[in-house]
């Protein structure tokens, strides 16, 4: 991906960046003001809001950026002008390629220390396989925290996409996730009507969930019900099915 744009003349995009911060601004602003002009009990409400209020939208600033970096950015912050879906699928490329480096690290970090700390006795042989079996056990473990979906079934050239979850990963934001790795020609918002994911080990369809469900029970475009109450968890692997057109 290109490098941010610093053209003189050229305006920056306004990203959420920049609401943030100004939002941020404005807020400290008129909560410091306001206690200027106030005493006692309330002058030491406005005081402490001063100070947790940075704290608490520090805290949700870095967890955006760990989770979903991509929010925070427009696609017009670099030179090329990309898609969104261009822009997306860079950043959560960075994330999958994190991921792998985090895991040859484990690799490393085992074979460096396990060693060190065994028998010096023991023959080399049992203590490469000691070492590879903790490594296996080690993968094993992430793995399972994350749901892998393979689109092999849409385009066979494409990879697949470790997509992390956890207790509170919602549907929709799971759904949004896995429709950024997706093939271009795949529209947004049409889990249900364009495609579906299936879990073949299991033998299950998930038909009754995203965009389409949440219309179909009145809840708007958006179905914001959290994923495990789907049958999905850390650890499945699913294929994103293309379904027929209708007639």
């Amino acid at each position: 991906m290109s490098q941010p744009v610093n053209t003189p003349g050229v305006p920056k995009a306004l990203n959420p960046l920049w609401i943030i911060s100004l939002f941020l601004t404005v807020s400290e602003a008129a909560a410091g003001t306001a206690a200027t002009q106030t005493q006692g009990w309330l002058q030491a409400v406005l005081v402490l809001f001063s100070v947790a209020f940075p704290v608490g939208v520090a805290s949700a600033f870095f967890a955006i950026l760990v989770q979903r970096p991509y929010v925070l950015y427009a696609p017009k912050d670099y030179s090329k002008n990309p898609s969104v879906r261009d822009f997306v699928n860079a950043l959560n490329t960075s994330r999958n390629r994190s991921v792998e480096n985090m895991e040859a690290s484990i690799r490393s970090a085992m074979e460096e220390v396990i060693p060190k700390m065994l028998d010096a006795k023991m023959s080399a042989l049992s203590r490469d396989a000691l070492v590879a079996e903790a490594i296996e056990s080690a993968r094993e473990d992430f793995r399972h925290r994350f749901v892998e979906i393979s689109y092999s079934q849409m385009d066979q050239d494409m990879t697949s996409a470790q997509i992390p979850v956890g207790e509170d990963t919602g549907v929709q934001e799971f759904l949004n996730e896995a429709w950024s790795f997706a093939p271009e020609w795949l529209p947004a918002y049409t889990y249900g009507d364009k495609w579906v994911l299936v879990d073949q080990e299991k033998g299950r369809s998930y038909h009754k969930m995203g965009a389409r469900w949440a219309r179909r029970h009145g809840k708007g475009e958006s179905d914001d019900r959290l994923l495990y109450s789907t049958g999905i968890s850390a650890g499945d692997i699913l294929h994103a099915v293309p379904l027929p057109s209708e007639p």
